[in-house]
């Protein structure tokens, strides 16, 4: 005969909000890892657009479109952060280079960070049916006498 284990209904609630509070963590962190990424992608991509300019662009002072200026192009050379508030003046290759590395890590960070989140995704419905068949099989006991 298989030996059943007793299950402490309030532990396993417990631990479920426990991997609940996790998961909920885990999403908001790769929610900041995907802003983030797009950034860099918005970057390349814009470097990659001026490129070739010659003359002035518009250059929008603000995300919303509110404001613009016109702008031109004197310097071949792009500021890029590297971390730490340390910024390097580098070439547009150099510059797209050390944003593709960026991003790939990104790419990486939310790779693993999805592979969690469904780790504990799975878990949390393991326990959550281990709770479940606790909780009807007390309710039988109960009903039995």
């Amino acid at each position: 005969m298989a030996r059943q284990q007793r299950v402490d209904i309030g532990a396993l609630a417990a631990q479920i909000q426990l991997i609940k509070e996790q998961i909920d963590a885990l999403q908001a962190y790769l929610q900041q890892l995907l802003q983030s990424r797009d950034s860099v992608v918005k970057a390349i991509n814009s470097i990659n657009t001026i490129r070739n300019v010659e003359g002035n662009i518009m250059v929008y002072l603000d995300p919303h479109l509110n404001a613009a200026i016109s702008a031109g192009i004197t310097d071949r050379n792009i500021l890029v952060h590297l971390g730490l508030n340390v910024y390097a003046k580098l070439s547009f290759d150099e510059a797209v280079s050390i944003l593709e590395e960026r991003r790939a890590r990104l790419d990486k960070a939310i790779e693993n960070t999805r592979s969690t989140i469904a780790n504990l995704i799975a878990l949390h419905d393991r326990y959550q049916s281990v709770l479940q068949s606790a909780i009807s099989e007390a309710e039988a006991k109960k009903l039995r006498g």
